[in-house]
């Protein structure tokens, strides 16, 4: 199991080297990257291990690869950028009251894709946490947090609702440092739609969002639920 992590560590920094070279126009969209055998010869690792990295940077649509050709950078990749705080700190930022009610925690299999995510291997424990977010007492967001407890392995015995998570990985040695986002809209649910104060099927702004620390390692992924009409908070970049 220690080498499947240890390999999947180093694709995951080979890349994030590709996508560093790519927002700073080493590679620039349109322009086609080394190959898979020169990458491997720089980086001193196996074709297999490369070939890893680059179908993450292709499913994330980063870069297409072109049969015959090569592969190309398809686009900028998605904005990456510093984070001032989570959720109470955004929120006190722009002068609300944040408060936090869990309505759920649990522990869970990460399976192929969050071990992919964040560099373990698939039987090992995700820490999820649900939670309803307000502001001044009315709810804004839902939102499903889920922590590797590898990197993490005392973090049941900090009490989530008084500090944040964003404090709480602080104290555990991993602070964070860069997120990247995805924004979509989605129907609610019923159970969802209730918290929120809304109808079943209303829309909700998500957000998906994962966090990581200064050595590029992700600690943290989460999915909210955002009432469009309630306001928001303010991310800093």
């Amino acid at each position: 199991m220690a080498e499947t992590v240890d390999t999947t560590l180093v694709y995951m920094r080979i890349r994030r080297r590709i996508e560093e070279r790519i927002e700073r126009g080493i590679y620039p969209t349109g322009s086609m990257i080394p190959s898979e055998n020169e990458l491997a010869e720089e980086f001193g690792t196996t074709r297999l291990t490369i070939r890893s990295a680059v179908d993450e940077l292709v499913r994330r649509g980063q870069i297409r690869r072109v049969r015959g050709k090569g592969t190309f950078v398809a686009q900028k990749v998605p904005a990456i950028f510093e984070r001032t705080g989570g959720f109470r700190e955004s929120v006190r930022a722009s002068g609300g009251e944040p408060s936090v009610r869990i309505l759920a925690r649990s522990k869970r299999y990460a399976g192929p894709y969050y071990a992919d995510l964040f560099g373990i291997a698939e039987d090992d424990l995700l820490y999820s946490i649900r939670r309803l977010n307000c502001i001044n007492g009315d709810p804004v967001s839902i939102e499903m947090a889920l922590i590797p407890c590898l990197l993490f392995p005392t973090i049941e015995e900090i009490d989530v609702s008084v500090f944040s998570l964003y404090e709480t990985y602080e104290m555990l040695g991993r602070k964070p440092v860069m997120a990247q986002e995805k924004l979509d809209i989605e129907a609610l649910g019923a159970r969802d739609a209730g918290l929120l104060g809304l109808e079943q099927g209303d829309l909700a702004l998500t957000l998906e969002c994962v966090s990581y620390d200064a050595s590029g390692q992700a600690i943290e992924y989460v999915k909210s639920f955002n009432r469009g009409d309630a306001g928001g908070y303010t991310y800093t970049y």
